[in-house]
């Protein structure tokens, strides 16, 4: 709650940001993360509503629990290589995040990890994300489509839920395992491969259909 604080300088001493260290920093326009730093811990930066962009190094392997949740000017980043884990509502109410990419490090989507991310219009999940858990993506109103690589096993309970723009979800493996509700919207179509298993015509209330018969 340093609510003056414009810049902050980290050393490459640093190997970890922790818990709170600077929640509701309102004024902080940006932000490098050194290498060096491996974690970046619950709330690291929760509330840093002036926080437009982030550089984080590739040696950050794990980001925290609401480490950046209502960063709600907060417009890119970059998740590194390193990343294997998102922890839950990580990026909540990031209400500017047009994209994001998740890389193949990443092994989990923590529950809530992107509610709320209102302008998110494109994700790219990575192929080493095995669950997406519950309200990952809860309330993504302006996402269209998505593809769920055949790495995922497990979805969680409204996945998915209130994105109310969400028209297509492509599968490329075989039926995960699921929480229902996934989904909410009832015009949503599901797409699969023709090899895929465990596929049936319906999955969580909406029609299954071939990728080959995607408009």
């Amino acid at each position: 709650s340093c609510s003056s604080l414009t810049s902050i300088t980290i050393g490459n001493g640093v190997t970890s940001i922790g818990d709170d260290a600077f929640y509701d920093c309102r004024s902080l326009a940006s932000i490098t993360i050194p290498d060096g730093v491996t974690s970046i811990r619950e709330n690291a930066f929760y509330a840093c509503s002036s926080l437009t962009s982030i550089t984080i190094s590739d040696s950050v392997t794990s980001i925290g629990g609401r480490a950046f949740g209502y960063c709600t000017s907060l417009k890119s980043i970059t998740i590194p290589d390193g990343v294997t884990s998102i922890g839950g509502q990580a990026f909540r109410d990031c209400t500017d995040l047009s994209n994001i990419t998740i890389p193949n490090s990443v092994t989990s989507i923590g529950r809530g990890a992107f509610e709320s991310c209102s302008s998110l219009t494109s994700i790219t999940i990575g192929n080493g994300v095995t669950s997406i858990g519950d309200d990952a993506f809860y309330d993504c109103r302006s996402l269209a489509s998505i593809t769920i690589p055949d790495s995922v096993t497990s979805i969680g309970e409204r996945a998915f839920y209130e994105c109310t723009s969400l028209t297509a979800v492509t599968f490329l493996g075989d039926v995960p395992k699921a929480v229902y509700p996934v989904f909410t919207q009832p015009t949503l179509t599901i797409y699969r491969k023709p090899e895929a298993k465990g596929w049936g015509d319906t999955w969580g209330g909406r029609p299954v259909k071939l990728i080959s018969e995607k408009p």
